[in-house]
């Protein structure tokens, strides 16, 4: 998030910003010329997608639908998130789990990874290439120094095509440094393949100021093929921080899908008022994109602005369940006992020193101080309303499960329970090691010993969670005689 902030701090700051400002306005990057989604001609207005696709319900029918609904949300703070959220990964590796006898991972028993910026490169490269991220990710990209190629996208004349207009942006151009390091022409097709956990890569729309997912979901509104769309790109429109680089620019084909709309739109339910509003805002946001009049193209920057934990992308589908009970029921929601939501926060601490001074100087002090005080300001909103929709979610599956069977696998259907887990910088105990990893600064590129430090954080935090370990031993209990039902 902050990285605009560093191009304009550094050594040369003032050349970068006459680049930014001067230079970037010749550019206007081309519309990504995206596949529409493909229609069911024997099912009027339906999108064949919509069965299937890259979303979890997908990979559950493939299989037993698990008992444990683990969440990973990976935050924004460019590198210093990527490494610490790498490290979260590594502790869950290391992490056994004996279920039902047979021993595994809690890393494998992962459902789904939420992420933005600098959260997303961990994210993306593990939904990938799964284990090889353990010998591969860290030369690929943690000590890349990749704030080089952010200033040769300004600095070196081979690297300005992003300048004629229509031709190429300075995303496009961050892309293919992403693709050629880590992705190698990867589109969602291979996530696809991969199967579960589901990566949802998070970006803002710029037009409305909203969260936008890159998952089935959302391409089946813009009744776009989610399959072939590249993966760095998706990666690019997440760590593309406004002004230093282009918009990722997207053409929405709603207009192409016979009219389908989402049936949670429609469905008309009572609920409190704070949850229709929430819900109203949410059917607001797709109505605008279903209508091809009012949004013929998407524009994509940084995922940090509209949700820096990359959990509202998550809570947004949480709420759209409470609105179709028969979609609950047709996801397996009534097998599942436990949910774990882990919210992983590489925010460093705001820095509130300007408050002690009579002006405040300096393009980048003023960039990092509004972008980190909007980002910090609301993280614990998000966490708040995070808990409340979890406990929601838990009374819910509860009477699902209890209105198709007292037992449901052995167990009381009444056995249900949910933790939010936010793992963050701050929680390092040691005040020395906290202080250091905090003060990392946000960019792309940081020292191999703050890697080590930051991945090293990650790891114990996962040894030291009671919400993991409460997880965990309820997952080695699943072998045991079951409780009769109450």
């Amino acid at each position: 998030m902050k990285v605009a902030a560093m191009a304009c701090s550094g050594r040369y700051g003032l050349l970068a910003l006459c680049a930014l400002l001067g230079l970037s306005a010749c550019g206007s990057p081309a519309v990504y010329e995206s596949k529409p989604a493909v229609i069911d001609p024997a099912v009027p207005g339906h999108v064949t997608l919509g069965e299937g696709g890259y979303r979890l319900p997908s990979f559950w029918r493939k299989g037993t639908p698990p008992d444990l609904l683990l969440v990973l949300a990976l935050s924004g703070g460019g590198k210093r998130s990527s490494a610490f959220s790498y490290g979260v990964l590594k502790g869950m590796r290391d992490m056994p789990v004996r279920e039902s006898g047979t021993p595994t991972r809690l890393l494998d028993k992962v459902t789904g990874i939420g992420s933005v910026s600098g959260g997303t490169f961990t994210a993306a490269y593990y939904g990938l290439y799964r284990d090889r991220i353990f010998t591969d990710y860290e030369k690929d990209f943690l000590k890349q120094d990749i704030n080089g190629y952010i200033w040769g996208t300004y600095l070196l004349p081979w690297h300005w095509g992003w300048m004629p207009p229509g031709k190429y942006g300075t995303s496009d151009h961050m892309e293919s440094v992403y693709d050629d390091l880590m992705f190698h022409g990867a589109t969602y097709a291979d996530l696809i393949k991969r199967g579960a956990p589901v990566i949802w890569i998070g970006a803002t729309d710029i037009s409305y100021g909203d969260v936008f997912t890159f998952n089935q979901e959302t391409f089946d509104i813009i009744c776009t093929d989610l399959p072939s769309f590249p993966l760095a790109r998706a990666v690019a429109a997440s760590n593309g921080f406004p002004v230093l680089f282009s918009p990722i620019n997207l053409e929405n084909h709603a207009d192409r899908c016979g009219g389908w709309r989402p049936s949670w739109i429609d469905e008309k339910i009572v609920a409190d008022e704070d949850t229709m509003l929430r819900r109203k805002a949410l059917a607001n946001g797709a109505e605008a994109y279903l209508d091809t009049s009012r949004t013929r193209y998407v524009h994509l920057s940084d995922g940090g602005i509209s949700d820096n934990l990359a959990m509202r992308g998550m809570l947004a589908q949480i709420i759209e369940l409470e609105f179709d009970t028969q979609l609950e029921r047709s996801r397996g929601f009534e097998h599942v006992r436990r949910i774990l939501v882990i919210s992983v926060d590489g925010e460093a601490a705001q820095d509130s020193s300007v408050a002690k001074e009579p002006t405040v100087g300096g393009v980048g002090r003023i960039v990092g101080a509004v972008t980190g005080l909007q980002i910090d300001r609301y993280n614990f909103e998000t966490l708040s309303l995070a808990r409340i929709k979890i406990a929601g979610l838990v009374e819910r599956i509860k009477k699902l499960r209890c209105g198709t069977a007292a037992v449901i696998d052995g167990y009381p259907c009444d056995d249900v329970e949910g933790y939010v887990e936010h793992f963050s910088l701050a929680g390092v105990e040691d005040p020395q090691t906290r202080a250091r990893l905090q003060s990392i600064p946000t960019g792309l590129t940081i020292d191999d010993a703050d890697v080590d430090a930051l991945v090293a954080a990650g790891e114990d935090q996962v040894k030291k969670s009671a919400a993991i370990a409460k997880v965990v031993k309820a997952l080695e209990q699943t072998g045991a005689k079951p409780v009769a039902a109450r």
